[in-house]
């Protein structure tokens, strides 16, 4: 989120920057490149780094805007990504790359939750944009080679369609200190940069999933080089929320990803349950494109169209594409549920949602619900409008039972799809409402425990004891996962392993603690109707 608190921040760095070039260029030269000299270096792939000290934690090593993977333009475009061609001499790792060309449309959603809680507009302000965006971030407490601290890797939401890896909530410089461990953010293509195919492409080694390729060729970076900022290569845990968590959910059965992280964090997914799109969905948003643009462009020609005609275009004439994974033969096999049915979820597994994910989506039409279920199976839509009966109101209603299909009953069978597949697995429940009239406004809504997982709140947000107590308990729970494999800690403790003869989940709100699991019997009950080829 873009908090007024972050944009003061930037701009005293824009600030120190001029400073420093000014006293670099100076008599004091010779002191300033002492300085640089002090300054946190590595070396990692071919290349010589120097970073900064994080302003938030100040024994914390930030290096910023890494290339894990060639420029995806020109005739890139739409193509796996490709190594970076290593740079000469000591480069600066201390700003951000642009974010993935994209629009508003995040940027607007974070307006609306800050206007709950009081927070202006101007205190949003949209990223700069490039198709040449493939970089990441890291953040390291101990800049030790041989230190071996487990790695978290974090994959943005924002309906694929957008976000960027420096998104103020993902600072990751809290998360690292209290954890113990080694935070990178990567970012990956949205919108029709990153989910697109085309009938020209079908000759392609990748002809589409670009964005899953481009998270996948991040991994391999880490695996070659997050040694060097004092990484277990062999320790890896990905992390990630909303459509962060559904691209996860592709990961985990993805053969390309195979050996390249070890345990998953899914916060909020599931959703991908649902999917069950092939290449001919993808083919049909490059065709569409090539009917629609002056002179019908085939593929080489829409390589050379500017990005914002590219993505003007798709929403013009494409309005209804979906920006998700499909079923290509390389990079996916098998629709989510169709994976986990028949090979389980190979990893152990963290997952949960909030309590009212959706109540910020939805309104009380008297005939909202009939148009959230009207791509449900039939045979399950009178239980689930039974379900809705059960609430005092019809926004109420719809944001339950629209969470239950997208996100509940996802985090239980995908617990069971692990457990299924001999791994472990561990379900959460955010209940936490923050205090006063945002709270009101908006419950526990989607994306509301990013900031407890980073330990990033906006200043805008209202907060008590009771939230700083939770941001503390909540990053130790998820760096024990990566670090152990168990959310407790090698000596165990209250979080219950998911069991589906004795279900229990743990709440994460104003009371952390075991309990049971809502609606679960229902959810087993319509899992084969709701999503198609899952088996129980």
């Amino acid at each position: 989120m873009r908090d007024t608190a972050m944009t003061a921040r930037r701009g005293a760095l824009v600030a120190a920057a001029a400073l420093w070039l000014a006293f670099a260029s100076g008599p004091h030269a010779e002191s300033a490149a002492g300085a640089m000299q002090q300054a946190p270096r590595v070396v990692a792939n071919g290349e010589s780094l120097h970073g900064a000290y994080a302003a938030e934690s100040p024994t914390v090593a930030v290096f910023k805007g890494i290339p894990f993977a060639a420029p995806p333009v020109g005739e890139l475009r739409w193509r796996e990504p490709l190594p970076p061609r290593p740079r000469t001499g000591t480069l600066p790792a201390t700003a951000f790359a642009p974010a993935c060309y994209q629009d508003t449309y995040l940027t607007d959603w974070y307006r609306k939750v800050g206007a709950a809680f009081g927070a202006p507009a101007s205190a949003f302000v949209d990223p700069a944009v490039s198709e040449d965006c493939l970089y990441l971030n890291v953040w390291t407490p101990q800049l030790d080679g041989k230190a071996k601290l487990p790695v978290m890797v974090w994959i943005y939401g924002g309906s694929n369609r957008s976000g960027w890896s420096f998104e103020p909530n993902y600072e990751g410089s809290r998360l690292a200190r209290r954890g113990n461990v080694v935070v990178v953010t990567i970012a990956y293509r949205v919108g029709i940069f990153g989910f697109f195919g085309h009938p020209d492409l079908r000759g392609a080694e990748y002809p589409t999933n670009f964005a899953l390729l481009d998270q996948v060729a991040a991994l391999r970076w880490l695996r070659a080089n997050v040694a060097a900022f004092g990484g277990d290569p062999d320790n890896v845990t990905l992390f990630g929320e909303s459509a962060g968590a559904t691209d996860i959910g592709y990961l985990v059965n993805s053969p390309l990803a195979r050996g390249l992280f070890h345990r998953a964090v899914s916060q909020s997914g599931g959703f991908q349950m649902q999917d069950r799109l092939d290449k001919s969905h993808a083919e049909a948003a490059g065709r569409a494109l090539s009917a629609q643009l002056a002179g019908k462009p085939d593929l080489a020609a829409l390589r050379r169209l500017p990005s914002r005609e590219i993505w003007d275009a798709t929403l013009r004439y494409v309005p209804d594409h979906r920006y998700t994974p499909v079923v290509d033969g390389k990079s996916v096999l098998a629709t989510p549920a169709q994976a986990y049915a028949r090979e389980g979820i190979p990893y152990d597994l963290l997952i949960g949602s909030n309590e009212d994910e959706w109540y910020m989506y939805v309104d009380a039409d008297p005939q909202g619900l009939a148009k959230d279920l009207a791509d449900i199976a039939p045979t399950v839509r009178p239980q689930l409008e039974a379900r809705a009966a059960k609430e005092p109101d019809l926004r109420t209603a719809r944001d339950k039972v629209v969470t239950l299909v997208n996100m509940v009953c996802p985090s239980y069978l995908m617990a069971e799809a692990a457990r299924k597949a001999g791994r472990n697995a561990w379900v959460y429940r955010f209940t936490r409402v923050r205090p006063g009239p945002g709270g009101v406004t908006l419950r526990s809504y989607h994306g509301a425990e990013i900031p407890y997982v980073f330990g990033t709140p906006d200043d805008w947000l209202t907060r008590t004891e009771t939230d700083d107590a939770l941001t503390d308990r909540m990053i130790d729970l998820w760096a024990s996962f990566a670090r152990h494999g168990d959310p407790n800690g090698p000596r165990g403790g209250e979080w219950p392993l998911f069991d589906r003869t004795g279900p229990r989940v743990m709440e994460l709100g104003d009371r952390v603690a075991p309990m049971a699991p809502a609606d679960y019997e229902l959810c087993r009950n319509l899992a084969d109707d709701l999503y198609p080829g899952w088996q129980p």
